[in-house]
């Protein structure tokens, strides 16, 4: 018997359900499906219409919807969340309903009128990782939604989902609704403000700590620690919801903002793993050693903090803590006048995502040495190559090239490291010191390919193939690699600057403008090549005395 070929699509998929819904239906059986009709027919159905969805399947407390766009899907559901918080705002606590989202951008299988396959099965798998009210995007959704949205997305990190073979990466839109209603007007300028706040400091952090610092950027410690709580590969941090210290109560809405934003802020360094708010949210008033709660969510490290505002001005104190020794590593106080709430905000998320950020990874550093792993001998190898890079000459990058040959020799699943010696072949064949320049160019490709089939979050070797399809005349790969860089580390300089460089050859001179501008505010001594590519990118539109300058 011959079965017939399936009727297959490229259809954008939402996957949504009610929280707490059987447990709505045991208290209220006829109430809940009475407010459920009620949303559908004032809020959900109208919402898909307006955005070309067709409901495909409704399961009680879910459904399943499906977009010809992926940008109407998206916008779909964010729309969809905002209204909903807006309406659970003004009823009381047994009426709500939230729910959870999930959208992919997959092949389907369409079978009477249903559909069916792995990108249905992975936005329902997405929709159970979002929190209450939250959507959560697949990086396939991801990748076709660049500049078409009025909101942003957070890279949350790659995942591995129930009964899907493939790690899938995961994004989470960024919902306004989602704060506090006394700050929902100011959210969008506020996570704004605080993206350049974070970009300013790690700028003064490069100036400062340049070597510590730039060597993240390639070397990820966490990739050589064995020993205690952490998640994954890196060391793993719980933010405690901050405690309000102040008189008036309906300051907690500042304490918990506070705590969430340094968690957002926290979670774009690739070196650390940030837990989320619902993780830490529980730990709201209730007691717990740090050694508890090291142990109950995995982390080796966590910070405490109150808040506290009298008159016009407010103070907040925060520790950062050592969960396996329950010692507390590091303490600072802020005070500030209240002059603009959300300045001020910003300014303590800044400076405790500068100190978080060096303290952490400094004691991981300390911890390699201390106890050292398998690995340290091919670790040292490539702290040692890591100076020799930062000074290209063709001496140094000799010299680089053969401490880490002899890294990869000692661990050849050394990431890090094919992804440092591709930068050698790259320089070398850039700046004329190979032989051949041609077979030096390949060589790097095959490294830095070599590196992202170990490791694909290794920023250096996605930047270095960037930068080879780029000469190769291959611009959208040369973009999408560029973008993948970013999207694992929004403040890596040299991705930002790759980014300028690739936009200026694509003909998008503003864009370029931004980004290039961008790094450097991140890196004060940019390189003479990002530098020289930013004159130009002046010169074609006109700053001369910029381009000159």
């Amino acid at each position: 018997m011959t079965v017939p070929p399936l009727d297959r699509k490229l259809l954008a998929i939402l996957a949504a359900d009610v929280i707490g819904y059987s447990k709505a239906m045991e208290a209220d059986e006829a109430g809940t499906i009475a407010r459920l009709r009620a949303i559908r027919a004032e809020l959900t159905d109208p919402t898909i219409a307006r955005h070309h969805g067709r409901i495909v399947k409704l399961m009680g407390d879910g459904a399943l919807v499906a977009f010809d766009s992926i940008v109407d899907a998206v916008a779909c559901a964010e729309e969809i969340q905002k209204a909903m918080a807006a309406r659970n705002a003004v009823l009381p606590e047994p009426e709500r309903m939230v729910f959870r989202i999930g959208v992919n951008l997959g092949d389907v299988a369409l079978v009477d009128g249903d559909v069916y396959g792995d990108g249905v099965n992975v936005a329902a798998r997405l929709e159970q990782l979002a929190e209450p009210g939250g959507v959560m995007v697949s990086g396939t959704a991801f990748d076709h939604l660049q500049g078409k949205l009025d909101f942003s997305l957070d890279f949350v990190g790659e995942q591995k989902l129930k009964n899907i073979a493939r790690p899938v990466r995961v994004f989470r839109v960024r919902l306004d609704a989602t704060a506090a209603p006394e700050r929902t007007g100011r959210r969008r300028g506020l996570f704004a403000a605080l993206a350049l706040m974070i970009l300013l400091i790690v700028g003064a952090l490069w100036t400062g700590f340049g070597s510590e610092w730039k060597f993240l950027s390639i070397l990820r410690p966490g990739d050589q620690f064995t020993n205690g709580a952490e998640v994954g590969t890196k060391p793993a941090i719980a933010i405690l919801p901050f405690e309000n210290q102040s008189d008036d109560s309906a300051r907690e809405y500042f304490a918990d903002g506070l705590t969430q934003d340094i968690i957002n802020a926290l979670g774009r360094f690739s070196a650390l793993t940030v837990m989320s708010w619902n993780a830490v949210a529980p730990y709201k008033r209730k007691p717990a050693s740090p050694e508890d709660v090291g142990r109950s969510l995995a982390v080796s490290y966590l910070v405490e903090g109150s808040v506290r505002q009298t008159g016009d001005r407010v103070r907040v104190i925060a520790q950062l803590v050592d969960t396996r020794q329950g010692r507390v590593l590091w303490s600072a106080s802020f005070e500030e006048a209240l002059a603009d709430v959300f300045t001020l905000q910003d300014t303590i998320i800044a400076h405790i995502v500068r100190v978080l950020a060096i303290r952490v990874t400094q004691i991981e550093q300390n911890r390699v040495f201390a106890k050292p792993t398998e690995n340290l001998a091919a670790y040292d190898y490539v702290l040692r190559a890591r100076p020799a890079l930062q000074r290209p000459t063709r001496a140094n990058n000799v010299e680089a090239r053969a401490l880490l040959k002899r890294a990869i020799e000692l661990d050849p699943n050394y990431a890090a490291a094919y992804a440092a010696l591709a930068e050698t072949y790259h320089l070398a064949s850039s700046m004329g010191w190979a032989e051949s320049p041609t077979a030096f160019l390949s060589r790097a490709e095959e490294l830095a390919v070599k590196a992202l089939r170990i490791d694909d979050s290794e920023v250096r070797a996605h930047i270095t193939l960037a930068h080879i399809h780029l000469f190769n005349q291959r611009y959208n790969e040369a973009k999408a690699e560029i973008e993948r860089a970013i999207e694992i580390n929004p403040n890596d300089a040299l991705g930002l600057a790759g980014r300028g460089t690739i936009l200026l050859w694509l003909g998008q001179t503003d864009a370029a403008i931004e980004a290039l501008e961008q790094a450097q505010l991140i890196d004060p001594d940019l390189n003479a090549i990002d530098r020289f590519a930013l004159s130009l990118a002046y010169y074609l539109k006109g700053r001369y005395d910029a381009a000159i300058e």
